[in-house]
């Protein structure tokens, strides 16, 4: 039951509501890619193109959000780059002036970071900023690295595109290290994240904006989030986190397997009779675990097969299908997770739809 007076249909009250400028700040992924694209334009990463690292680490701190950004990046690139790609929160004691350390935050604060910072340009290791650059971390640095710090302030909980966008566009720039993943168009991908914000902007009513439809059902349900992928279990992770974080809706994060065998098993138990429920007598009723499932368009068809046996579940992709999806005579295709630049795009987009989709959820107090 809603908690406020908002209306999603109605853009002035949610305009009202949103106090904390949350819809602005949510709908600014776009901006965030952009300008990484116009870092790199602007030739900052070229340095990057004469290395053949032995290892990329990437060093998070604390920051829970970059460790997110981190571990969607190495389920999407590590199996496609030629060398090791691996995260840590701290720097390893193994670091050398053969590898490449880079640094992701939104804390110029960390300690762990300004540690990072400073013993890797003491052993001589190429050392990529995406942190902002300025007291202990500026400190430590003293005018040295590659700087993708972000230029497009947000928080923490909506700074996931362009971590992720600086990442891949670390991975790119290695030009002497082979990647298979399809070279990543940073302007075309802002493009298509500024699309998705248009399409989710307030003025539009619920049937034609995705996140308003997915707020809707997220404060109806207990959504429990599985990817058909290791990069959408590393998403499914992240939008559990962001929806509790942003919109107060309780959710949960596992792998598919695990959530079909447990709901499954679940759906067998006797439904409540809500025609003989009174919530003054008998309490509020439990929401019932609803599974989305994190897919890319060139696959949902399979996981709509995998999930069809369990009323409700949904699959969720970052645009339109395209073509059909329930026929039996589907070509396999890639297996999930392997479409390279496309399947990236998709990701992102649909990581922005769910980071609005808590805002709206924020907005509507739907827990």
């Amino acid at each position: 039951m809603r908690t406020t007076g908002v209306d999603l249909d109605d853009p002035s009250s949610l305009l009202d509501a949103d106090v904390d400028g949350l819809l602005h700040l949510a709908a600014r992924a776009g901006a965030q890619v952009r300008a990484t694209a116009e870092t790199v334009r602007e030739g900052v990463a070229e340095p990057l193109a004469t290395l053949r690292p032995r290892s990329v680490i990437i060093v998070t701190g604390g920051s829970v959000a970059a460790a997110q950004s981190a571990r969607f990046v190495i389920a999407h690139a590590a199996a496609r780059l030629d060398v090791p790609l691996v995260a840590a929160s701290a720097l390893p004691g193994w670091i050398g002036p053969l590898d490449v350390v880079v640094l992701v935050g939104d804390d110029a604060g960390d300690r762990a970071l300004a540690d990072a910072a400073s013993r890797a340009t003491r052993r001589h290791a190429e050392v990529v900023v995406v942190a902002p650059i300025e007291g202990p971390l500026a400190s430590a640095l003293a005018g040295r690295g590659i700087d993708l710090s972000p230029r497009v302030v947000v928080p923490e909980q909506f700074r996931f595109a362009g971590h992720v966008a600086a990442l891949i566009a670390v991975c790119q720039g290695l030009a002497q290290v082979r990647y298979v993943a399809g070279d990543l168009d940073l302007d075309l991908l802002a493009d298509a994240l500024d699309a998705e914000a248009a399409r989710n902007h307030p003025s539009h009513d619920t049937y034609g904006a995705p996140a308003k439809a997915l707020a809707e059902k997220f404060g109806g349900a207990a959504p429990v989030f599985s990817g058909d992928s290791p990069a959408g279990d590393a998403l499914a992770a992240r939008t559990a986190s962001t929806l509790f974080a942003v919109g107060g809706v309780v959710s949960s994060a596992v792998d598919l397997a695990s959530a079909l065998t447990r709901l499954l098993r679940d759906r067998g138990g006797a439904p409540v009779d809500t025609v003989f429920h009174d919530p003054q007598i008998d309490g509020p009723l439990s929401p019932r675990a609803q599974l989305f499932v994190v897919s890319t368009p060139a696959h949902q068809w399979l996981a709509r097969r995998r999930v069809a046996a369990l009323p409700g579940a949904e699959v969720l992709v970052g645009s339109a299908p395209n073509g059909p999806v329930d026929r039996q005579d589907e070509p396999a295709g890639p297996p999930p997770g392997d479409e390279g630049a496309a399947g990236l795009v998709s990701y992102l987009v649909l990581a922005a739809r769910l980071e609005m989709a808590a805002v709206y959820a924020n907005l509507l107090g739907a827990r």
